[in-house]
């Protein structure tokens, strides 16, 4: 394997790790905090991350990308680079708080709401601060230092998190906790990064407007996903109450961890097809039908199932006070199957160059999702009493439709018939595997869950929807880890072929 590749299995492998453990210490906290602080706080949280979500976006001013991608190319213009990222990020907070002022008066929060706002608005500011350093470490190669800060900031945070809240502090303490474990990571990526370079923090007017005009597709492209995921939030919570709008985000979260798998998955299958596409594009297309077979035969099971255990499975977890979040997270489990999709179509849509494109499907999506949730908020709240579910709800409509309009983005020939036959036998296996488990969901949740996965995998089998070569594929990969992991020194591992 060439050096390049080799740093990209590398950097691949430890972006993976983070992801893993920050994936694991994330849901522990999410978790055990809302069986304390209850559904209104939750609420009141998620009003402020969502709020100041969009407002970091345009902190950053998408400058993220461009500091990794000019640093990898020029490593000694970093001094000047995130210097004057810095200062910029200083200049719009102070901008950013003007408009959720302004923005707080007029939706008339409650004064624990605004003060949770501005606390959350400390943690994301210095939270910006080190994005900076962040990009800098990534453009200059070095994974490892950036991921060692995230799971040494991650760590504290859950670990204080829960001691404060056994100890007995109240919703104050949790937000002053989100700031020092943001401190925290700041500080050790600027320690990390003045290993390789000083920033230099002075303001040059022409550089600067420089690269707010490069950054600017990058700002829209991350207001787009940004708003896309938050707008939900912010609509519920102005036509409901915190306390509905801490089911819906408890819900959301519990979703949200369970987005690691295609984000790992393709994390490690981007620099493969970036490279495809650059050098044997003829054989781009069997990756993506290969790839896109793969990751619906794991969402399929995973959506599925949780539409069908999501009730058991927000008890258990949350405590009583969250059954509401039950009906959203089920209703959440068949939007993840098509954003499972998403993750993937996005990535390639990106290796092969068509990310305006997929930006401007992004921001139609968020549009389209505000209209959406004014309709359908008051007709489940009327209905079910519950209007979050319309957030659930609204995603369906507008997942879905990206699926489609991103399948036809890709390039030609990327999907065939091929694909609709797998897809088909993989839904008829899913459906079996609903209506066996849906016999037992009253049962402890361990029994449908065991009797969902022994009739999938066998209407897999039944139906042929594995390949014998990926089969064979597998195998050979699997005693590969084996004898790998039997090896006290690990030898190369070569490639060939598509």
């Amino acid at each position: 394997m060439s050096r390049d590749g080799t740093r990209v299995v590398k950097n691949a492998s430890i972006l993976m790790a983070t992801q893993l453990i920050t994936w694991a210490l994330s849901l522990l906290l999410i978790v055990f905090l809302p069986r304390y602080l209850g559904a209104a706080a939750v609420g009141q949280f998620a009003i402020a991350g969502s709020i100041w979500a969009i407002m970091g976006m345009l902190m950053g001013f998408g400058m993220d990308t461009l500091l990794m991608k000019e640093i990898a190319r020029n490593p000694e213009r970093t001094p000047q680079l995130v210097g004057t990222a810095v200062i910029l990020r200083v200049i719009l907070f102070l901008l950013s708080c003007g408009i959720v002022a302004v923005y707080m008066q007029l939706m008339a929060y409650t004064a624990t709401t605004v003060n949770i706002i501005w606390i959350i608005g400390l943690s994301i500011f210095i939270t910006q601060l080190g994005l900076a350093c962040l990009a800098a470490l990534q453009g200059l190669e070095a994974m490892h230092y950036s991921s060692l800060a995230g799971i040494i900031s991650k760590a504290f945070n859950t670990g204080l998190g829960i001691a404060v809240v056994l100890l007995g502090y109240g919703v104050y303490t949790i937000g002053f906790v989100y700031v020092t474990s943001a401190l925290i990571s700041t500080v050790l990526l600027f320690v990390f990064l003045r290993r390789f370079y000083k920033p230099q923090f002075y303001l040059q007017i022409a550089p600067t407007l420089a690269m707010c005009r490069v950054s600017f597709p990058y700002l829209m492209s991350g207001l787009g996903l940004i708003l896309y995921g938050q707008v939900d939030v912010l609509i519920i919570s102005s036509l409901i109450n915190a306390q509905e709008t801490g089911w819906y985000a408890a819900a959301s979260q519990l979703f949200g961890t369970l987005l690691f798998i295609p984000v790992v998955f393709t994390t490690a299958v981007f620099p493969v097809v970036t490279r495809t596409y650059a050098n044997a594009p003829d054989a781009l297309p069997k990756i993506l039908r290969k790839t896109f077979d793969l990751m619906l035969l794991v969402s399929v099971p995973i959506g599925l199932g949780i539409f069908v255990v999501a009730q058991q499975g927000v008890t258990l977890l949350l405590g009583s006070g969250f059954t509401q979040s039950g009906p959203i997270l089920a209703v959440m489990g068949i939007v993840l199957i098509f954003t499972y999709q998403n993750v993937l179509i996005g990535q390639f849509l990106i290796s092969t160059d068509r990310q305006n494109a997929w930006t401007i499907v992004m921001v139609v999506a968020a549009i389209i999702t505000i209209p959406l949730d004014l309709v359908l908020v008051p007709w489940c709240q009327r209905e079910f009493g519950n209007g979050a579910i319309a957030g659930a709800l609204s995603f369906i409509v507008t997942e879905l439709g990206m699926v489609f309009v991103g399948i036809w983005l890709l390039p030609k020939g990327s999907l065939g018939w091929s694909n609709g036959v797998t897809a088909t036998r993989i839904i008829i296996a899913g459906l079996a595997m609903t209506g066996a488990a849906w016999w037992v969901r009253d049962m402890f949740i361990a029994i449908p869950v065991i009797v969902g996965a022994i009739t999938y995998i066998g209407m897999i089998v039944v139906l042929r929807v594995v390949p014998r070569e990926d089969i064979a594929l597998f195998k050979e990969m699997a005693q590969g880890i084996i004898r790998k992991l039997r090896r006290r020194e690990p030898e190369p591992v070569g490639i060939t072929g598509v």
